[in-house]
């Protein structure tokens, strides 16, 4: 039985169309896990050792100056006392906050995809990196991120047209 090249074509089509779904999620399961790996690892890293995260070292200092004295000044010109203000804070916020962009990012939405985008953002800029690697991988990572959010758009828009041609025929 010989197959002409329009069938093996249309066979491929089929054949891809319909595991299309299955790759995307499996897809979107491997980068979120990246995003959840690197999430628990920096939980370790800034939490494990106790000395805290590459933010508490850089921003650390700067922060209890300004809290220390913008409270004295604060309370001694307008009366108001000012809560001591803890930089791991703002990194445990950011850490939970990719871990759980991440385990939404599985369900194909592109919201968790623009949090993913700005946790790595600040996880990128704010403690400036001094590892020239990490700091690649970082911008990689922001680059796939904008790819994904790009391509679901104009996957979107694409299925809009359709919609609304099905809707002018029928």
């Amino acid at each position: 039985m010989k197959m002409s090249i329009n069938q093996v074509k249309s066979m491929i089509f089929t054949t891809l169309t319909k595991s299309m779904p299955a790759i995307a999620f499996f897809g979107r399961m491997a980068f979120s896990f990246v995003f959840l790996i690197t999430a628990i690892q920096d939980y370790a890293d800034h939490y494990g050792g106790g000395a805290g995260g590459p933010l508490e070292k850089t921003m650390g200092p700067a922060v209890n100056v300004l809290s220390k004295y913008g409270s004295k000044a604060l309370t001694f010109y307008f009366g108001m006392q000012v809560v001591a203000f803890d930089v791991r804070l703002i990194e445990f916020a950011l850490i939970s906050a990719k871990a759980t962009a991440a385990l939404w990012f599985i369900f194909g939405q592109s919201i968790p995809a623009y949090f993913l985008l700005v946790t790595q953002i600040f996880s990128t800029v704010i403690p400036f990196p001094t590892n020239l690697n990490d700091f690649t991988q970082n911008l990689t990572l922001i680059g796939a991120l904008l790819y994904y959010i790009g391509l679901k758009h104009t996957i979107d828009n694409l299925d809009e047209e359709k919609n609304k041609e099905n809707e002018t025929e029928g």
